[in-house]
């Protein structure tokens, strides 16, 4: 797997994440008291990284994972690898789903079972594990489903190969915006940004990316529905379920 470490996270079992978490928390817990919650995460990090090694803990600070596949390259930086187990720190409001999405792609990433979210923002301090049974073997079992796929535009006819050797090199389950910014590069598609929700093939054709379990259904109706009202007559649809994998066509006719 085309997947580089520069500072390789340990298999912990829960067992033993447990017993070095329960320092961490020791040192965040303290850190909280005397900080307050309005300093930026950065600081929060080093101070932890400090605390926690003036402890006897083995800590390291953005730990980069960089993520390859030909001539596509992603780098990822974990906030702090402490005794092998990944911690990612936040000043949010509270801990929110994309908080947990990320961490959780960490834990792929680095083939990982237990991690933990600690955020210093609110006036308590919160934190929340993130665990999977999920291993890299696992992840690369995968189906792609294609029966829907009859793109007119010929641009799209590379997609369902291009994201074949995706799933290939790195397994299933990884963040969608990384298989969307491998799939702009490969395709030479301008992508603004993660959040750019259309990404354009012809002024015909447009692409969706999503990463749904439920609800499919729903987006569906909303896409035709998009798709209608825009000037455009194609819209191609990839659905990332877990371990399944959807390429669908929508066309201003249906």
């Amino acid at each position: 797997m085309a997947i580089k470490y520069a500072q390789q996270p340990a298999p912990l079992s829960q067992d033993e994440f447990h017993a070095a978490d329960y320092q961490v928390m020791g040192q965040a817990f303290a850190l909280h008291n005397e900080m307050g919650n309005l300093w930026d995460e950065q600081e929060y990090r080093q101070q932890l990284a400090s605390k926690c090694a003036d402890i006897g803990l083995d800590v390291f600070e953005e730990v980069c994972v960089s993520v390859t596949h030909n001539s596509f390259t992603k780098n990822y930086f974990i906030d702090l690898l402490i005794n092998g187990g990944i911690y990612e720190l936040k000043t949010a409001a509270a801990i929110a789903k994309n908080h947990e999405a990320q961490t959780l792609n960490y834990l792929f990433l680095t083939n990982s079972q237990h991690g933990k979210i600690i955020n210093f923002g609110p006036d308590s301090l919160e934190w929340r594990f993130i665990s999977t049974s999920l291993t890299v073997n696992d992840r690369a079992e995968y189906s792609l489903e294609a029966s829907k796929w009859n793109p007119k535009e010929t641009k799209a006819q590379d997609i369902p190969s291009i994201l074949e050797a995706l799933l290939d090199d790195w397994g299933a389950c990884l963040s969608t915006t990384l298989y969307k910014e491998a799939l702009c590069h490969f395709l030479e598609l301008q992508l603004e940004s993660e959040y750019q929700r259309f990404i354009l093939l012809s002024p015909d054709t447009a692409l969706y990316i999503s990463g749904l379990s439920s609800k499919k259904n729903n987006l569906q109706n909303n896409l035709q529905k998009y798709l209608h009202g825009s000037q455009r007559h194609e819209l191609l649809w990839i659905n990332f379920d877990k371990n399944h994998i959807e390429l669908s066509c929508l066309h201003d006719s249906a």
